[in-house]
């Protein structure tokens, strides 16, 4: 789908959506139990779907309606390996292998887009040594395959601080399901350390017991029960930061639903806009940004790479040069955001390049716009470009737009009453 963005002015107050990270612990919590969980707030996506129809695999039951998600806990007495599809979530991925492997011995593991090609060595290095059995291969539609079979064991873990913190939460959920007593033990620099803190938080939430016994050290009791727990979902960060960049440039929009204490990493957006010079208000009525001469600076981005797209366009507006310091993991996203981001700036007219893992750019003045560009299927990509024409001098014709519906569906629609242009 083809839509074309036109210079305009956003002003409003917009509620932020449902945050997905904590949908997903949350559901996940909720499948594994053996009640009923009741989640207000839901909203929901192409991820969201992936990761009911993997709990659904896995014996659980999910009724919708309107923003309220019911998730029933399965039995899972299940015959021979569910086939869960994961869509192109790369979260329901790595989140579900090692549960598959803790409640049902195994599992196919469905992945479409760029999935497949998304890095899982960690776990295949981690379990195979175990006695799992590991294979990538091709169902008979194209989409790539992995299958896994084999029982998760108790004992000690130990993950590099490096890699995606998906491969950390994935066993933090199976291992309290286990027989005995495990250890979990994630090796420093720890990246994206506000994800672990998520998942850590919903296990605790859902009775599960994990005793963190030194920084990102976990010793975590076996045969454990979740408990259901009902709740509401928290706004989203990294959803929200899209507008939150939007007052950083001039629009005037009040952000609300977002909570002031939260394990959400992507927070750091007012860290970020406050450092480049943003004025950052927040009060009863909601979050805002105001616009203020910014000015050009080094910032790390290793622990919030989902911002770094819209902070990468504040970035370009602002006196002089930034840098966003460790954008690497961009490369393995649903497109390589970071050439993606480098691409959309420079073709409205800005000045960005990359230097191995930093996206350094040149703060220009105006933004020219009057391109037509792909969105790479990739819903950050498709909101980057749509805030980007909102202040270039020419309108901006995006393809692909239908990549909103993996976080976003109702993206344009807010966008629109915000005052947005699109056609």
């Amino acid at each position: 789908m083809e839509r074309t963005f036109y210079p305009a002015r956003l002003k409003g107050v917009m509620a932020a959506p449902a945050s997905k990270s904590e949908a997903h612990r949350r559901m996940i919590c909720a499948g594994l139990t053996s009640g009923v969980t009741v989640l207000d707030g839901f909203m929901d996506s192409a991820d969201m779907q992936a990761t009911a129809r993997c709990l659904t695999a896995l014996g659980a039951r999910l009724q919708y309606e309107g923003e309220r998600l019911t998730v029933e806990g399965g039995e899972r007495s299940l015959g021979g390996l569910p086939v869960m599809d994961c869509g192109e979530s790369g979260s329901t991925l790595r989140f579900f292998v090692p549960i598959a492997l803790s409640v049902a011995e195994g599992g196919v593991f469905r992945m479409h887009g760029r999935l497949g090609q998304r890095p899982m060595d960690v776990y295949r290095e981690l379990f195979v040594p175990r006695g799992v059995r590991w294979h990538m291969g091709v169902g008979a539609d194209g989409a790539a395959e992995l299958t896994v079979q084999g029982r998760l064991e108790c004992g000690a873990y130990v993950l590099p601080g490096n890699v995606s913190s998906q491969f950390v939460s994935g066993l933090l959920f199976a291992l309290p399901l286990l027989g005995d007593a495990s250890t979990l033990t994630v090796q420093p620099p720890v990246e994206s350390a506000g994800y672990i803190r998520m998942t850590v938080e919903a296990l605790r939430q859902s009775g599960i017991v994990i005793e963190e016994t030194a920084p990102f050290t976990w010793r975590i009791p076996g045969a454990q029960t979740y408990r259901a727990r009902n709740g509401r979902l928290t706004g989203d960060y990294s959803q929200a930061a899209v507008m939150l960049c939007a007052g950083a440039l001039g629009h005037e929009v009040a952000v609300t639903g977002l909570m002031d204490q939260t394990a959400q990493g992507d927070r750091a957006v007012l860290t970020h806009l406050s450092a480049l010079g943003a004025d950052v208000r927040e009060d009863a009525s909601g979050l805002q940004v105001r616009a203020k001469a910014l000015r050009g600076v080094a910032l790390d981005v290793r622990d919030c790479p989902d911002i770094v797209p819209v902070l990468a366009l504040v970035c370009q507006l602002a006196q002089g040069e930034s840098r966003l310091i460790g954008c690497g993991r961009l490369r393995l996203k649903e497109c390589d955001r970071l050439a993606a981001t480098v691409n959309v700036l420079n073709s409205l007219g800005g000045c960005a390049r990359a230097e191995g893992d930093d996206l350094v750019i040149q703060g220009v003045k105006a933004l020219n716009g009057g391109a037509a560009l792909d969105g790479c299927n990739d819903h950050r990509m498709v909101m980057l470009l749509s805030l980007a024409a909102t202040i270039c001098q020419e309108p901006v014709t995006v393809r692909g737009v239908e990549a909103l519906n993996k976080s976003w569906p109702d993206y344009l629609a807010v966008y629109a009453a915000l005052g947005g242009k699109v056609v």
